[in-house]
Order: structure tokens, then sequence, then C-alpha cells
């Protein structure tokens, strides 16, 4: 178990810590010399009864000049140990630090009432009530409050026991997530090479494993691992962890960054559940400047309101954080968020996701999303996300922080089928196929003279990414026909005039082929007038009989669908050009340049200087 000591600076953290362990965590010369916690402090103690029991301690500083190195020693699967002196009875840092252990998830704890040898039993009796009325309603409500002195022993004993007794019935619920290491410490040993320290907070590390470096992408090797300052093969969340590094040098990692199980992307935009402390001195404005602490990560940033007007002291609401620098912050991260002037704490609260920046963030569609991430178990993210729509599942990977099996596994629970790369929910499928039969059957209706409706011309809440496998599912089950590539219901044939049916015979042979002729080549095949034959062919295309690829240029609209999966499989091996295309496909170049540029217009290709890349699925 990791102990995490806070208060006003002197209060006697560090003398306590050294009482219970024999460690002086003040190790740089400055602390001695000052006689007060710069940066963060390490000590450790080992039960006589079992050696493999060990308690962490991370002392951090007292002075609130040093706040921003207390909050990059709290993890939320810590135990509080609050001091609070005799003498001086709670004062604004205690209030700090408590707000501080509460907002970054600490849930237990114990108060040690310190330097009781100093004062008279009156002031003792006065000070632990005054303590008390500090801990009415946070976390710390009905924890014990022990009488300690570091110069006498009074209590030492007490609260080792104490701490001991919660390390035993310390009950780990880990959830199946990747592994995750905020780092607060890198140096190097001799012999041994680069250092990193830190505490999990997720997921499992073993020696020689590979990790990944956020924010830098670099990769290197566990050589050697220390959890609880004792030598093992694997560590777990939760733990305090030394990690021997190889492939890196210490010029590549730092405090705030992290190592993880794969390369994160680089987030600057999170919703955050944030929960404005009491205390605070005025409301909180849109676009507010701030600081925010993540973990060991500092970064200067905006707090947007998703939600008119202010938020006041003691609110809670859904906000927006938008970072200077990139944070590698998950789904249940907590944040603390300070004032602009590093004055006090202005709030804090979990992560709920993290979010693509946009200019229109109070739309309710993305409101609804972030709401959506307010359930505390993945299966309940992941069912209300799909309500919504179409769910990527790759980015949720990153957001929840789950390894790809644990997701695949919920996913599976879940009413909804694989489309593509998304899921989509099995109700919601039910809805556009209803309303795409709807749809068709209204056009229909309204134009008999023609064969059918396009893809692109169903109702916009039907996404263009799933409109063909939608419409091509009804046609196998026989709910819809297709007639060169436009939809109708089955039995359905248009009303074409004599005329323009006898032309759309005589011209799809000769349409249907890789090369089409142009116009005036088909005139002289079929012994018709060239401005006879184009008012003919331009009446097939309205109809989506025929599809107009140039000015003087007609395909059969099965045949060019071909050809769109020709450019598909090219491109699915890089950008290519003209040249390429024509090679591959056979058709002549001025040819190949005509169905292109119909491709770029339809919005299939697009070009970049001599290439082309496939953007999406191709519609007629």
């Amino acid at each position: 178990m990791i102990v995490t000591l806070a208060g006003h600076v002197d209060h006697g953290k560090t003398s306590l810590v050294k009482a219970i362990t024999g460690v002086d965590t003040d190790t740089l010369r400055e602390e001695r010399q000052r006689g007060l916690t710069i940066d963060l402090g390490f000590a450790y103690a080992v039960d006589g009864k079992n050696s493999g029991d060990v308690l962490g301690f991370v002392d951090v500083p007292g002075h609130h000049r040093f706040i921003h190195n207390m909050v990059a020693g709290v993890a939320a699967m810590q135990y509080a140990l609050l001091a609070v002196a005799a003498d001086d009875g709670p004062m604004p840092q205690s209030r700090e630090h408590l707000q501080i252990l509460e907002l970054t998830g600490l849930r237990q704890g114990v108060v040690a009432l310190t330097k009781c040898d100093r004062v008279s039993p009156e002031r003792v009796l006065a000070a632990e009530r005054e303590t008390r009325a500090l801990l009415a309603g946070t976390f710390l409500e009905d924890a014990d409050v022990i009488k300690t002195s570091a110069q006498t022993g009074l209590g030492i004993t007490k609260l080792t026991e104490a701490l001991w007794a919660a390390h035993r019935a310390q009950q780990r619920s880990i959830p199946e997530r990747g592994f995750r290491l905020a780092v607060d410490r890198a140096f190097i040993v001799r012999g041994s090479g680069l250092v990193v320290t830190g505490t999990v907070h997720s997921g499992r590390i073993e020696r020689n494993q590979e990790v990944s470096v956020f924010p830098t992408g670099e990769k290197a090797r566990v050589r050697g691992l220390r959890a609880q300052d004792q030598t093992v093969d694997s560590a777990g969340a939760g733990d305090r962890t030394a990690l021997n590094l190889a492939g890196i040098d210490a010029q590549g990692i730092s405090r705030g960054c992290w190592l993880m199980e794969t390369p994160s992307p680089m987030h600057r935009n999170f919703a955050v559940d944030l929960r404005v402390v009491e205390d605070f001195p005025r409301p909180v404005k849109h676009w507010l400047p701030v600081h925010v602490y993540h973990a060991t990560t500092h970064s200067t940033a905006h707090l947007a309101l998703l939600r008119p007007g202010r938020l006041e002291p003691g609110q809670r609401a859904e906000v927006e954080l938008v970072t200077d620098e990139p944070l590698c912050a998950r789904h249940g991260d907590p944040v603390v968020v300070r004032d602009q002037g590093l004055d006090r704490t202005l709030g804090g609260g979990p992560v709920l996701t993290d979010l693509p920046s946009t200019s229109r963030r109070r739309r309710p569609q993305r409101l609804a999303r972030i709401a959506a991430f307010q359930r505390d178990d993945p299966k309940g993210i992941l069912g209300a996300l799909i309500e919504l729509g179409p769910l990527e599942t790759e980015p949720l990977e990153y957001t929840l922080g789950m390894t790809n099996n644990r997701l695949q596994a919920i996913l599976d629970d879940l009413d909804a089928d694989r489309r593509g790369t998304a899921m989509v929910g099995r109700p919601l499928w039910r809805r556009w196929r209803a309303a795409a039969l709807e749809f068709i059957e209204g056009y229909q209706a309204a134009h008999p003279d023609r064969t059918g409706a396009r893809p692109n011309q169903l109702p916009s809440d039907i996404p263009a990414t799933y409109r063909l496998e939608l419409l091509n599912e009804l046609v196998a089950e026989k709910a819809l026909g297709v007639t060169a590539g436009a939809y109708h219901p089955p039995r359905h044939v248009a009303s074409l005039p004599e005329t323009e049916r006898a032309l759309l015979d005589r011209v799809q042979p000769l349409l249907d082929v890789d090369q089409a002729p142009s116009v005036g080549d088909l005139a002289k095949e079929l012994r018709t007038p060239i401005a006879v034959l184009d008012r003919g062919l331009k009446s097939l295309a309205r109809r989506g009989l025929l599809v107009q690829v140039s000015a003087k240029r007609f395909y059969w609209p099965e045949r060019l669908r071909q050809i769109a999966g020709y450019a598909a499989d090219l491109a699915a091996r890089g950008p290519f050009t003209v040249r390429s295309f024509r090679d591959s496909t056979g058709i002549g170049r001025n040819i190949a340049i005509e169905v292109l540029e119909y491709f770029d217009g339809r919005g299939f290709t697009r070009r970049t200087g001599d290439t082309r890349l496939v953007v999406k699925a191709f519609e007629l």
C-alpha cells in the first residue's frame, strides 16, 4: 500500500515518516537547509512478520509554492495520511491538501494530530475539535484522529498499526486495462543506466517488456523492476515502481512523461466532471485561463463551460478543458484545476472523455455523447454511445484505457453489429432500414418514370458510409430491387417512352465496357445524328439509367462502379497517378483523365498534385 502524506508546511509530515520508517525523506540540500519539503520524498517500511508486505510513503510538500509537486505525488489508489499540528490546528494548506486528496480520488485515510508534546492537553482537545470540523463532509469525516509526537514516540505505534491494518484490509479491484505509469523522477544509476520512478496507474508491467514513452513516442525496454523498494519480476496498478530502462537516454524522459503499453494519441481537449471547491472566492466564467494537474503532468489551459451562465463555488458540471500541452488522460483519471495565478485550487474531478477540437462545443449531440461517459461501468458507457449513433471502437481503447480483448468482449454483449470499422446498434439499423424503404417507395410514387433512387438521395440522417450496405442488404432480402445502380420497389419498372427504351437497349452493350466511346463515335456506330443521340443519352442519365462522366462520354452504371473498384484496389497500395490508373485498367489516357475527374467531382477520389487517393466509398 502507498501512503500519501499531506498537510500544512511545518506540520511534521517528514518527522512522522522518519519516526515510522527511520528514513529522512528530505534528501535535497535546500530542503535540509530550509527545514521544509520542496519535492517529493519516498520511504518504505517492511512488515517484520512478513517481509513481502511493504508500506510505501510519499511525503509531499506542504508549502503553497510547491502545490504542483504535492499534486504530482498523489494517485487515486493511495491511502491518505493527513498531518495537522496540535499547536497550529488546521491551516490553509491543511484545507487545500484535503481538497486535492479528495479531488484526486482518494477515499480512505487516517489523520495524525502531530506535535502533541508541545501543547497542553486542553489545546490538544481543541485542535482535535478543529480538525474534526475541517474533515466534516469529506472522505476523512469518519477517519481516526490519532494523537502523535515524533519526539516522544506518542501514538507512533498506534498509527503504524492502523496503517498496517488498512494495508491488510485493502481490496484492490483492478479493471483489465493497459499499462500506464506516471513518471515523477528520471536519473542515471552508475552501472545500471537510466532509472525512472512513478506510480502504476493501470495494468501490469513485466521485466523485458517494451514500453512507449508519452509524449515523445520513443520505445524502451524494461531491463529491471523494483516495486515498493523490492526487486520484482512484475508490478501492477497502485505499485510504487522503479524501472531500469534500455534503449532510451535520460534526455528523452522526465517528470510529466508516461510509460505505456502502446503509443497514445496527443489529445488537448477533455470533458471533465468538474466540482468547484466551496471556498473558491468567485464564480467560474467561460474560457477562464487555468492550470491543470494530471498525475505528474502540468499544463496551462482554458476552461470552457458547456452550458450558458457561470459555475458557482460548490457547484458541479461537465466542462471542457483545452490544454496547451497534450495530456495522457483517460476516462476516470482525476485532474486538479488551479487558478491562473496559482494562488488557490479552483476544483477538479474525473476526466470523462477526450474530445475533438471544435468551435461548436455545445451541440446537443456532442453534449449527449459526453453525458454517456458519466456512467461508471464500460458496458453502460458503450451501450449509451451506441444509442447515439455508429461507434468507432478503436479510439475507445485509448479513451477507456482498455485492452482490445476486454473492449471486444463488452461490445459482443451489446445489441449491435460491426459494420466496417464501427459498431452500429441493431435498433438504429432497423430504423435506418425502415426510413430507406419509406423514402424509396415515396420517391417511386412521385417519379414513376424513373428507374429508382440513388444512395446519395436517401435522408441525411442515414450516414453515407452505411447507405450502400443497407440498400444491398434490402436487395438481398428482396425488399428492394436494383437496376443500373438505382434502387426501387421489387416489381417497379420505369415507364420509359418507347423511343428511350429502344435507345437504352441499343447503347447498353456499347457503354458497358471499360473504355466507353464518345458521343460522336457512338453516333457513328448507331447512325444517329449527334444532337438527337445527345438529348436521348442525357434523358436516360437524368433517370439514372446511364452516367454522364464528361460532356462527351456516358457509361453504363454498373461498369462505372466496377472501374471505381479498380481505383480502390490501386489506392490500397498508396497514392496513384493517371499513368498507373491507365496501365492497370487498360483505359486510354484521355478517357482515364475524364473518369478520374468525374471521381474527383463525386468526392470518391482526392487529387493532390499528380496523385490521387480514394477518400470514401463510391456512390453514383
